[in-house]
This record gives C-alpha cells, structure tokens and sequence, in this order.
C-alpha cells in the first residue's frame, strides 16, 4: 500500500450502540510509553510542552534518552470506541506528555503505538493526526469568521477529501456547548478564551476522528458551560464511537467509563461505567439543543 494512501482502519460510518460496562472494540494500543523531560526542561517544570515537532513514536530511537528527569516508564493502555477516558493525576505527573505521545507530537516520548491493529508506522503524520486528533489547552483558529475556522481543517490534508459541515451542523453544534449567540459570522479573533476553546473544540470533533485527546478542554469554564461539553462530549463519543481521553483537574462529572490516574510514573486504570445510554439519531441532532445537558444525569453515569 502506498505511504500516500489512507489505511483502511475499519473506522466506522454509522452510530455504535454503546452500554454501560460494554466494552467496545479497542480502536487504539499504546505499549511501552515511555517519556523522559531534557534536562533543562525538568529543572524548570513538571511537564513536557506541546510542540510542533512531528515525530513517529513507533519505536525507541533515542528520543526519551538522556539525564532528564523520567516522567513514566513502561506505560501501556488500550482505547475502545465509543468510551470516554478521563485522564488524572497530580500536576506535573505527565497526563499532557501521555497525551502528546499517543498523538504523535512529542519528541521526549516514545511508545508503540497502533490503531485498528495497524502500527502507527503505516499511517503518514497527516493520517495520524486526522484519526488521532490532537486538542491542546489552547489552540489558534483561523478564518475569517467561526465558520470558516470550523472548516479550516476540511482544507487540508486527509480531511480535504471529507464533506465538511454545513452552516446548520455548525449552528447546532454551537448551541449544544453554550454559544448559541456567537453568529456563524462573526470574528473568530474577537472570542473570548473560553468562546475559543469551545469553538476548537468543535473544529476538531467535526472532523470525525476515531480517537480526540483532549487537554483540559473545560479548564477555564464555569460549571454550567463545563456540563453543556461534557454532555456534548458523552453524546459524540456514545452515538459515533469516538473514543475520547479527556485530561481534567475538575471533580468527577459523571461522564467518564473509565479513569485513567497518572501518578509516580504509574497508570491506574479503573472502570466507571454503569449504565447504558439510549442511542440517538446523529450526534450534532442529540447535542441540539442545551436542554440536552439535563438528559445525562450525574446519577445516570455515577462511579462504582
């Protein structure tokens, strides 16, 4: 298969039905995550910054190597479709570092990596990044209005050869996370930092990848508008099959099937789900709306 060519990752194109303790298909394997600060870096702060250097974490070259201070060591974890992840742990123990390695983004980390069952070594970065998608605490839109910067990414790369979303998709998709009064019109530039990040949210989501890590997505928000992204969240993940990792500081919400803590260089997993949600008809239909938010209750995904 050419390098130039989209592997068929057997992704979905209808809505899987998900339940509660129902484990879906593992979309993506991570084994032998290892991640090493330089040593500059580790004098000055807990955790790897994101950076835009590319690099294929499909094997261990080196990168991890040298006298900085080993974040963790030996991480391994399996992501299955359709279930929401939230990443936690103490400041500083390496949940963005973990985040940017599964993504492909982080040259201080390396890991095993495969999707579908196909090594990350497959896929070019511009495909890996499309099925593995990448949302860091701040992101930068571009366009002219918030339509535009929604639809930024259907210019480029693999998601050129994808419909993007039509004015109505965007408008539900807006008013689901609490923007129904920014216009599809409007200045992207003139948003304020939680309009933004709610905003880049959907810009990545709409994209349809099969894995969205998302950095503290909801840092910054306050409690209502913070539920309205979570419900979003939960509704994508439940009707596409989305898996979603979300690194958060925030009380449990209810909305997570698993929690994943990170801590001392260890990953704890434990399972959370307990109940099964009613599929709907597409996500941006089931988002539609911000009544939505009340439809998941705190009791309806409590932790065991």
């Amino acid at each position: 298969m050419s390098r130039d060519e989209e592997p068929d990752t057997g992704r979905r194109d209808e809505p899987r039905e998900r339940g509660g303790g129902t484990q879906g298909p593992v979309v993506l394997t991570v084994r032998d995550a290892r991640c090493r600060l330089a040593a500059d870096t580790a004098a000055s702060t807990g955790a790897t910054k994101n950076t835009d250097a590319a690099k294929n974490t499909d094997g261990a070259d080196g990168a991890a190597s040298g006298n900085g201070r080993l974040v963790f060591d030996g991480i391994g974890l399996d992501i299955q479709a359709g279930r929401i992840v939230d990443l936690v742990g103490p400041s500083g123990s390496g949940k963005s570092s973990l985040l940017t390695c599964m993504a492909q983004l982080n040259p201080r980390a390396t890991a095993t990596l495969t999707l579908h069952g196909r090594p990350a070594s497959d896929f070019t970065m511009q495909q890996w990044r499309h099925h593995v998608a990448y949302l860091p605490q701040k992101s930068t839109l571009f366009g002219q209005t918030v339509a535009e910067a929604i639809r930024f990414p259907f210019t480029l790369g693999v998601a050129k050869q994808l419909p993007s979303p039509d004015d109505a998709a965007i408008r539900s998709a807006l008013n689901a996370v609490g923007l129904a009064d920014i216009e599809l019109t409007r200045d992207p530039h003139d948003l304020s930092g939680g309009q933004s990040a709610r905003v880049s949210m959907l810009r990545s989501i709409l994209t349809k990848p099969d894995v969205l890590l998302a950095d503290e997505v909801d840092a910054g928000l306050d409690d209502d508008t913070a539920r309205l992204v979570a419900v979003y969240m939960a509704r994508t993940a439940h009707d596409t099959g989305m898996a979603i990792v979300r690194v958060r500081h925030r009380p449990p919400d209810g909305m997570a099937d698993c929690i994943a803590t990170l801590a001392d260089g260890r990953l704890t997993m434990r399972d959370t789900s307990s109940r099964a949600m009613e599929p709907t008809a597409t996500p941006s239909a089931a988002a539609g709306a911000a009544s939505d938010a009340a439809s998941i209750t705190t009791s309806e995904r409590s932790a065991s």
